[in-house]
């Protein structure tokens, strides 16, 4: 069976933090040999370090690819989505908000920026010291040595320091934190999203589901998830079908029924623009990386 790590997503609208067993906070090497994980968002500051390999982030309308070297910063409550199209090896960090508000009044109005081509001659080796205190935290992390979260943590309060000090920005104008009703309906929708993705669900039915009428429902979930809702529910089908491609022998045609796809050409189609692959190769690439891995 493929070594697939990646994060699952909980039934309502945040993405499942596990916090480390030792820490406060989450902080893995993550391997993946191909994953997708679509619009959500999360209580919590998150930091990806590309390792090994690619990953592509949609953070709204902007699309990222990070390169082995590069790190980026996905501030709490911001919606983004993420696919590994052929692999990669990466550090993630997740500090959730509950352990920044231990030592900072309100973090609801926290925003950083990391800006590389920043014209600011001092930047640079701000940037620089933050990555090496990631490789630190990951070599400290895997030597394990007894006593070595004293070491750990203060590599994490430096990073947390120079964050605060160098990176703090004022939160954009054109960005606007979503109001407890609007996450409650949010939460009513992709948690029967979730638990239905595999039925024909219509638009009517999720704007039932948060008590809209259908038009307004559109724009609604649009402004607050940054895609359509039938953009949504069939990245989410595509995410839960990848999983079982990698890690089982069901025809691709089983695969379809099991996760809601009635239109074999859509579907086809889905993948190829999300994976830049076919159904087919993409499983017979993670069956040849995961042999390699065992070899090696």
């Amino acid at each position: 069976m493929s070594q697939i790590i990646q994060r699952d997503l909980q039934k309502s609208r945040k993405e499942t933090i596990a916090i480390s067993s030792d820490k406060q906070i989450r902080f893995d090497v993550s391997v993946d040999h191909g994953s997708f994980s679509p619009s959500h968002w999360h209580e919590a500051i998150e930091i990806i370090y590309m390792l090994e390999g690619t990953a592509v982030v949609t953070l709204f309308d902007q699309t990222i690819t990070l390169k082995p070297g590069q790190f980026l910063l996905i501030n709490s409550g911001l919606v983004h989505a993420s696919r590994c199209p052929s692999g990669n090896r990466t550090i993630l960090m997740q500090i959730p908000d509950s352990f920044l508000a231990s030592c900072l009044n309100d973090v609801s109005k926290l925003w950083f920026v990391i800006d590389h081509h920043s014209s600011d001659p001092d930047l640079p080796s701000d940037i620089e010291r933050l990555r090496t205190l990631l490789l630190d935290m990951m070599a400290l992390q895997e030597n394990s040595r007894p006593g070595y979260l004293f070491a750990f943590n203060r590599d994490l309060f430096e990073f947390l320091d120079l964050l605060y000090r160098k990176f703090l920005r004022e939160m954009p104008g054109d960005y606007q934190p979503k109001s407890s009703r609007a996450l409650s309906r949010l939460d009513a929708v992709l948690d029967y999203t979730h638990q239905h993705y595999n039925s024909p669900i219509t638009l009517k039915n999720a704007a039932g589901v948060a008590a809209l009428q259908p038009e307004y429902f559109c724009r609604f979930f649009r402004e607050n998830m940054g895609i359509t809702y039938l953009q949504y529910l069939n990245d989410y089908r595509l995410s839960r079908l990848y999983r079982e491609l990698l890690v089982t022998d069901l025809s691709i045609r089983d695969l379809e029924e099991r996760h809601g796809f009635t239109n074999d050409k859509l579907f086809h189609r889905l993948f190829r623009d999300r994976f830049h692959t076919t159904p087919l190769q993409a499983r017979k690439a993670a069956r040849r990386a995961d042999a390699a891995a065992q070899e090696s």
